[in-house]
């Protein structure tokens, strides 16, 4: 998708004035349009927030953007950050905050989700943003529950 030249567009900014603790940063050197020095979450970090969105988002209502994130950071190694996936998870009663959880945990989590995703509603979702919609093809809860088993990690930060 392509949007022209000249035609106007919407940017929704959400700031979160009082997110869940437990998130490691990272800093990013910019060289243009003027050098700076910026603050980020780091990639473990921002993957337990799309995990978070996976489990979390209203059940009837998933997010194609959401699995291709995941498949995506997934694909890249990144582990995630148990402690703020943890914080971010009791902030929105999704568990108890004294609620201990591991990566077996997560995973059994991961899997019943998947098992009740739409899959044709998501790849519908993402599919104009795709120049290839073959890749959506594989989505399914067997592939995910698949991918995730093989490739998630916990980040081991201090």
């Amino acid at each position: 998708m392509q949007v022209p030249y000249n035609e106007p567009m919407k940017i929704r900014l959400e700031v979160d004035t009082n997110p869940p603790g437990a998130f490691g940063c990272e800093f990013k050197a910019l060289l243009l349009p003027s050098p700076c020095k910026i603050r980020l979450y780091d990639v473990p970090s921002l993957f337990a927030g799309k995990i978070h969105a996976l489990l979390c988002r209203k059940r009837t209502r998933v997010k194609g953007r959401d699995i291709y994130d995941y498949i995506f950071h997934l694909s890249r190694g990144a582990g995630v950050n148990m402690r703020h996936l943890k914080a971010k998870l009791a902030s929105s009663k999704f568990i108890e905050s004294g609620c201990d959880i591991d990566l077996s945990w997560l995973i059994e989590a991961l899997e019943k989700r998947f098992q009740q995703i739409d899959f044709s509603q998501a790849k519908d979702d993402v599919r104009p943003f795709i120049k290839d919609s073959t890749q959506l093809d594989v989505w399914s809860a067997d592939f995910l529950s698949l991918a995730t088993r093989q490739y998630l990690k916990e980040a081991h930060l201090p």
